[in-house]
């Protein structure tokens, strides 16, 4: 169902006149959630995103589950994708895993009010990932 909601809210056009957000599609950008998974884990979740030239960005999705006390990650999987804007504030995607497993979506939500801000809700639709949370939206770099 979430995967319904996130293609037609991807493929409505923006409305006119509406509040300008970053990042446009003339930039990258990283967006970083992770949420408890037991004593002393957490599971992660990183989408670094580059413009491909058209309305859309090439991501690239990390998941997985790393310890809290030193970092050393316990599982990991990558994968490869798309991300757009649809008519309501945020974005969002879908990957498939590098293995040809089907990935997941996402969706990043941004608020008119203040669309400056980086500390931003999201969701991740795959097992391997966090669930939702507040995340970090950046420039990547």
């Amino acid at each position: 169902m979430r995967t319904l909601i996130l293609a037609a809210a991807l493929a409505t056009p923006c409305a006119a006149g509406a509040v300008e957000f970053w990042p446009d599609y003339t930039s990258g950008w990283q967006y970083a959630l992770s949420e408890p998974a037991g004593p002393g884990r957490e599971r992660y979740g990183v989408v670094d995103a580059e413009p491909t030239g058209r309305a859309e960005w090439c991501v690239r999705v990390e998941c997985g589950v790393r310890s809290t006390r030193d970092g050393k990650v316990l599982s990991r999987a990558f994968g490869t994708g798309s991300s757009g804007r649809g008519a309501s504030p945020g974005f969002g995607g879908q990957w498939d895993w590098s293995d040809g497993r089907k990935g997941g979506s996402f969706v990043v939500t941004q608020f008119r009010r203040t669309p400056e801000r980086l500390d931003l809700p999201g969701e991740m639709t795959a097992p391997e990932c966090p669930r939702r949370g507040t995340g970090a939206l950046s420039s990547g770099d």
